[in-house]
């Protein structure tokens, strides 16, 4: 490498740390999905961390990946979110090597630096999640896939299935990619051998190392078969729509990141809603998307069988993933699909720069990049200024905050206390009552079948939706609040927003409307209608205290005034 190549890939990985470090102490703490992550990593016992890691979704790499960064550094969650700094830095250089590899050293740098000014990629380093690790491997396995096809070494060949196996060893969904982008690398050694002779030998070669990978897949195979012939909870959570098609790649090409967890089922009221149109969403996430997809498709009619084998087994790992969420196994996130995203970048690269015209050139290179680097550096809204409105941290200082009493009762709607213990001091001691994702099915429908509830349960509840206030939930609270407590005691309501807004009003609607009825998630229905029930079962004998709103989370405090 030139000293002014190195030079300039260096200045890349300090402005890719620089943007990755900014914001990155997320005062919520961490939400959900972080803290399954870390309580699987932080199990001391064994045993009891493999049986955690079969209980999840995701193959094991990465939960061994947290619990070695646990041994050598301090269990504080700058620490853990480091964690992810560290591989998402690493993939730099590698991006540089694709590029360098396929084409030449602009494109290598192109390409490190689209990776490094990636808003999907600098808010995952930011995140106690798999989806940083992955990249990385993802971006080794095109390395290699390139390596392979151009050197076709026993070392570069023997990598490239090694990092296949670290892919799947890391992501559950990696086994479809690995399995696409194998096949594409048999296809374009058996159409570049010369005789039938070396097409057997190349392929019994390719066989030698593919074994390997077979046999970690088959050990991995349980895994996926769980998710693919589980009973569906997608459905729980969201429906599939296409424009969570456009919103993947949106969060992929620009600023503006619209499907970290689950997106909205339409993207038009993004581009125009209250007879306004939205220019900041079409500046800064349509014209990036247009951009990279003209770039896309310059650099697909370049006509190089590497790059187009890469972009053709992603669009069938793609392909799969949509079938996967048409049919109810699994939500169309993003993060999902990150395995494909080192090439998409690759691509983009090698079509930014095949244009002949310098001007042209410069002008899409300029605002693609300019674009992304605007937004990033002023929008409040950009990758790594975006709070954790569902982290756990802000629970606890909303009760901290309170004129709640030591061991008054405070009710937990959605999550259990095991989630906020991380950021509960020894002296808060309160009486927690949960009534969450995983026992909501008894307490709301007495039914203790919870897998028959929260697949069947649009059928099944239907006019249990339409009846208010509803008796089970009314008895519960009767039962369980008003005969416990007395005159003066006061009792705190903890509500996740973001799963129960919806009024008695809306829910009517909904209800009133089929369609509008299976679009709109269970898990919606029946947490609004839980906190419209518990509120109305406190109405006649409390009086509300103070009502409290940070992030994604509301604490009402109702204080007892009846004896």
């Amino acid at each position: 490498m030139k000293n002014n190549t190195f030079f300039k890939l260096f200045i890349i990985i300090i402005l890719a740390l620089v943007l990755r470090l900014w914001f990155i102490d997320k005062p919520e703490g961490l939400w959900n999905d972080e803290y399954v992550g870390w309580f699987i990593a932080s199990q001391k016992d064994f045993h009891k961390f493999i049986s955690e890691i079969f209980n999840n979704c995701h193959t094991p790499l990465y939960y061994l990946y947290l619990k070695l960064w646990l041994k050598l550094f301090p269990d504080t969650d700058l620490s853990l979110r480091l964690s992810s700094v560290i591989p998402s830095l690493i993939a730099i250089p590698v991006m540089y090597k694709i590029g360098y590899k396929l084409k030449d050293i602009k494109t290598g740098l192109l390409a490190a630096f689209i990776t490094a000014i990636s808003s999907f990629n600098i808010y995952f380093a930011q995140e106690v999640r798999l989806y940083s690790l992955l990249f990385l491997f993802s971006a080794l396995v095109a390395l290699y896939f390139i390596k392979v096809c151009k050197e076709n070494s026993k070392l570069t060949l023997l990598l490239y299935f090694t990092f296949n196996a670290l892919l799947c060893a890391t992501h559950t969904l990696g086994l479809i990619f690995s399995f696409f982008n194998i096949l594409a690398l048999i296809y374009y050694e058996m159409k570049n051998k010369d005789n039938i002779k070396n097409i057997l030998s190349g392929f019994k070669e390719l066989i030698k190392y593919t074994l390997p990978v077979v046999i970690a897949i088959l050990l991995l195979m349980p895994l996926l078969i769980s998710i693919v012939f589980s009973k569906s909870l997608s459905q729980f959570w969201s429906d599939f729509s296409f424009s969570k098609i456009i919103f993947t790649f949106i969060d992929y090409f620009s600023p503006i990141q619209t499907n970290i967890s689950t997106s909205p089922d339409s993207i038009l009221p993004y581009i125009y809603a209250h007879s306004k149109i939205n220019y900041s969403f079409i500046i800064f996430a349509i014209i990036p998307l247009i951009t990279a997809f003209v770039a896309i498709i310059k650099a697909v009619r370049e006509k190089d069988k590497i790059l187009n084998l890469l972009l053709i087994s992603s669009f069938l790992f793609f392909t799969v993933l949509i079938i996967l969420s048409i049919s109810g196994k699994m939500v169309l996130s993003t993060k999902y699909s990150i395995e494909m995203y080192p090439i998409l970048i690759l691509a983009i690269s090698v079509g930014l720069l095949s244009f002949n015209k310098i001007i042209l050139k410069l002008f899409l290179l300029i605002m693609f990049a300019g674009l992304n680097l605007i937004y990033i550096a002023e929008s409040s809204t950009s990758a790594p200024k975006l709070p954790r409105p569902e982290g756990h941290r802000t629970v606890v200082e909303l009760i901290k905050n309170s004129r709640l009493k030591q061991n008054d009762i405070v009710i937990l709607t959605y999550y259990d206390i095991d989630r906020f213990q991380r950021y509960l001091p020894a002296e808060l001691n309160y009486n927690f009552i949960s009534i969450n994702k995983f026992n909501f099915n008894y307490i709301m429908f007495n039914n203790e079948n919870y897998y028959q509830t929260i697949k069947y349960g649009k059928t099944l509840y239907k006019d249990y939706f339409y009846k208010f206030p509803n008796q089970i939930i009314q008895k519960y609270s009767y039962d369980k609040f008003k005969t416990q407590t007395k005159k003066g005691d006061k009792i705190g309501i903890v509500y996740l927003d973001n799963v129960s807004f919806l009024s008695i009003e809306n829910i009517k609607n909904i209800l009133q409307n089929e369609e509008q009825y299976q679009k709109t998630p269970f898990i919606f229905l029946a947490f609004s209608t839980l906190k419209n029930n518990l509120m109305y079962s406190f109405k006649n004998d409390y009086k509300i205290d103070s009502i409290t709103q940070s992030g994604a989370w509301t604490l009402i405090v109702y204080e007892k005034i009846t004896d």
